[in-house]
């Protein structure tokens, strides 16, 4: 049976965090630790989060954060871009289960939210550690563009170098479920660079609800 993504419910959360911490030993993964696992599931300024299942239960996770002015990433692409951050959207806490990671539930993943994004407006941009060179295949696979690093603390004083990517296009080389709007299409003619100069959105609703 194929993974099926939906919004996340509150139900879902207790699997989740059963998952994450799975996660977290396999790849050490969040570097914060999972002391928490459910609070770090619901982050602060969360717009939309989505599971991915497999047979019913809950094998995956993404959500969307409202890009903060204190955000290294969105910091960073406000530098590259020169859009305004209230045009970004941060996404954040994508995990797959160890075991079922290849039914393809991670692109699943990046799809709905990307598609959600889009369609309220805004760009999209994240940020991934150095060391995690598993997740940096995939997402330069899938298009994604990296546009810098930086440093992120955590755990008081420790500090891990990322990578931050924008994604303005979808992922170019592995198929996309039936349902990703038009715009999700790649443009094969552009440059990458082409593509996120192309990339600008409108200028979101002040009321930010995404």
């Amino acid at each position: 049976m194929d993974p099926v993504v939906r919004p996340r419910e509150d139900s879902d959360l207790t699997e989740l965090a059963t998952v994450l911490v799975r996660v977290h030993v396999r790849d050490g993964y969040p570097v914060e630790g999972v002391s928490d696992p459910q609070a770090w599931l619901t982050p602060p300024h969360e717009l939309a989060a989505w599971t991915a299942l497999l047979d019913g239960r809950p094998i995956g996770h993404i959500a969307l954060t409202q890009a903060a002015e204190d955000d290294d990433a969105a910091q960073l692409w406000h530098q590259t871009t020169g859009r305004n951050i209230t045009e970004l959207v941060i996404l954040l806490r994508l995990f797959v289960d160890p075991d079922h990671r290849q039914f393809g539930a991670g692109t699943l993943l990046m799809a709905a939210a990307y598609e959600h994004a889009t369609t309220h407006g805004r760009a999209v941009a994240f940020d991934v550690m150095l060391k995690d060179r598993a997740a940096i295949r995939l997402y330069e696979k899938m298009g994604c563009q990296r546009i810098g690093t930086i440093t992120h603390t955590h755990s008081g004083d420790q500090a891990e170098p990322a990578a931050v990517y924008v994604a303005p296009s979808p992922p170019a080389c592995l198929a996309l479920p039936e349902s990703a709007p038009a715009s999700f299409q790649p443009n094969r003619q552009q440059t990458p660079s082409a593509r996120l100069r192309s990339s600008k959105l409108p200028t979101p609703a002040a009321d930010q609800t995404l």
